[in-house]
């Protein structure tokens, strides 16, 4: 699928599976960060940290735990936005409505085939956007194709 790389089929299927799982999970996400907000009355917001490194030891569980989820719903969300055709991202794990894979594929315009192919390019460019592939650890396969023209 991924030519360009030299990468293995069975790795290919570990990346895409682990990019299926950082968005399947992106739903309970939102709906964890947006529940775990905490009340303003109840807590002391005086030096509150944005840093997981410089978290101070008077900010509340409840404080920490929604900034953390903050900080992974942002991430999903920056790395989808990064990647081209991200609409088929967007429809299939962002919307709070559920669609069905024929709802998918029919929205997309496209066959089934067709739409699983480039569904699964955007999922690999999500993987790398959102850091879950490396690719300084494979090699470029690039092949030099000569034109002439006829005379």
């Amino acid at each position: 699928m991924f030519e360009l790389f030299d990468i293995s089929k069975e790795e290919q299927e570990k990346i895409l599976k682990q990019a299926r799982r950082v968005l399947s999970g992106y739903r309970h996400l939102k709906r964890a960060y947006t529940l775990s907000m905490p009340q303003a009355h109840t807590q002391h917001y005086g030096g509150v940290s944005t840093s997981k490194t410089s978290r101070t030891s008077n900010e509340s569980p409840e404080l920490i735990r929604y900034l953390e989820l903050g900080e992974k719903v942002e991430k999903i969300e920056q790395a989808i936005e990064r990647v081209e055709n991200n609409e088929y991202l967007k429809n299939k794990y962002m919307k709070s409505n559920e669609l069905s894979s024929w709802e998918l594929v029919e929205l997309s315009g496209y066959a089934k085939t067709t739409y699983a192919r480039k569904f699964n390019v955007v999922l690999f460019d999500f993987a790398i956007a959102y850091g879950i592939v490396d690719l300084s650890k494979y090699e470029f396969t690039v092949e030099t194709v000569r034109i002439s023209r006829a005379q």
